[in-house]
């Protein structure tokens, strides 16, 4: 029985990486309770992770899949004496944090595969297309996020470029982001941006609820999945895709591939997707020809 220990950060959400990777792994053979354990652990923050990564390498599992970059960190940290192999799936961009030497020769004991990088002027390019007459955006930073400041200076170069304003706001927690939105002047914002993903996967479904519920603003994500659960609307990669994809790299290590022999995977495909009903609630009036190049309509 080989034992793969599964982490994530965001406690009111899973992966939609997830499934996908477990189906897979059982079309290669591998089935949860036969002849693999998978031990899933979604959690509450980094120090959370932390101690779960170090709780894996104690108990001496045969490989840790890390779903984005809290959980890589903390993996990879957690791996650099004993060298236990993690697999990472969707970090924001594995070479610049470090992971990984290149994605040709990731040269340690981590590997896996990840999204299209640099999505954020193509985020805020639709932006403007989805929301009419859009100028004023809050950039929601957290400066505890080691991947915000170089997102934030692609976001304000993309931002110059489309003649957006940006309003730059800090924010950790959900009460520091409930305190933004509360100082915002009226005709301050006129929409929401969230620069780093830290805030995204602490608490994804309060940011939901809160920038429109509270500040009634559109907010665009990185998840269809979020769409459904109220966004305005989405562009990021397919998750399922990379679920699956790294479903590969977990077959392959666990038949005795060393992750430094196993190139990183970077998987183009991107979805958009609008959420209507969102857009109605909020006085928003999508242009039909935006409509019309979304992946996925939710109505």
């Amino acid at each position: 029985m080989r034992r793969v220990g599964l982490m994530h950060v965001g406690l009111d959400h899973t992966p939609p990486s997830l499934k996908p990777l477990e189906a897979r792994l059982r079309e290669l053979g591998w089935v949860d309770g036969r002849n693999v354990q998978l031990i899933w652990r979604n959690l509450r923050d980094e120090d959370a992770a932390k101690a779960q990564a170090k709780a894996f390498v104690r108990d001496h599992v045969d490989l840790i899949v890390a779903f984005e970059d809290q959980s890589v960190r903390q993996a990879k940290a957690a791996t650099a004496r004993s060298r236990t192999p993690v697999v990472f799936l969707h970090p924001v961009d594995p070479v610049q944090a470090g992971y990984v030497q290149s994605l040709a020769h990731p040269g340690g004991n981590v590997t896996g595969v990840f999204g299209l990088r640099d999505l954020v002027a193509k985020q805020l390019e639709l932006y403007k297309a989805v929301v009419p007459g859009l100028h004023r955006v809050l950039a929601l930073v957290d400066p505890l996020d080691p991947s915000t400041a170089k997102l934030l200076s692609q976001t304000q170069a993309a931002a110059a470029e489309l003649g957006l304003d940006l309003v730059v706001r800090k924010a950790s927690t959900p009460d520091d982001v409930t305190r933004v939105f509360r100082s915002l002047r009226p005709g301050e914002a006129q929409a929401v941006f969230v620069v780093s993903p830290k805030i995204l996967f602490n608490f994804s479904q309060f940011l939901i609820g809160a920038a429109e519920g509270g500040a009634h603003l559109p907010l665009e994500l990185n998840r269809k999945e979020w769409v459904q659960k109220g966004a305005l609307f989405s562009y990021g990669p397919d998750f399922e895709l990379i679920g699956r994809e790294g479903a590969r790299y977990v077959d392959s290590i666990l038949r005795g591939a060393k992750p430094s022999d196993l190139p990183v995977e970077e998987e183009p495909r991107v979805q958009f997707t609008i959420n209507l009903t969102t857009a109605r609630r909020l006085g928003i009036h999508v242009p039909e020809s935006t409509v019309l190049l979304a992946d996925r309509v939710y109505r």
